[in-house]
């Protein structure tokens, strides 16, 4: 009968003589990991934070450009039914939208053109009306 001979390799668990080595990590390698992964981890809550620091500006001026721009279309809809001419003057009054209270001011000048005027729209939040969010231009024509 022939007999199975195996080979034993020098990791084999089965020789008492060969010693295993040290299975894991270090306590250095550990230490560098657990800091590798803090600076990441405090990057991205960092960059976290300005996104959404972002998200909220940008949220805020969406909602003045189309309050800005529904200002301009009510101007310019005002003007279907009349051919008298738009007076030069500064209106301001408050509007909310988006759950926000908005401070719209609405000022007209004249242009060159006599059947022309100038619309400049200035939107601010309610609470610090001095600190514009959007403004906006446009031109309304007399017909």
């Amino acid at each position: 009968m022939a007999r199975l001979v195996r080979r034993r390799l020098p990791n084999d668990c089965t020789t008492p003589r060969v010693k295993r080595k040290h299975a894991g990590f270090t306590l250095i390698e550990l230490v560098i990991a657990v800091a590798i992964f803090a600076v990441v981890a405090t990057t991205v809550y960092t960059r976290s934070g300005d996104t959404i620091r972002q998200l909220g500006v940008l949220e805020e001026r969406t909602l003045a450009m189309w309050l800005a721009e529904n200002e301009m279309a009510m101007l310019r809809i005002s003007r279907m039914n009349t051919d008298a001419d738009i007076p030069i003057s500064t209106i301001t009054h408050q509007v909310e939208m988006g759950g926000r209270e908005w401070r719209v001011e609405v000022k007209t000048s004249e242009t060159s053109n006599p059947m022309l005027r100038r619309a400049d729209i200035t939107i601010s939040n309610a609470d610090v009306p001095t600190a514009p969010v959007q403004k906006m231009t446009g031109f309304v024509g007399r017909y």
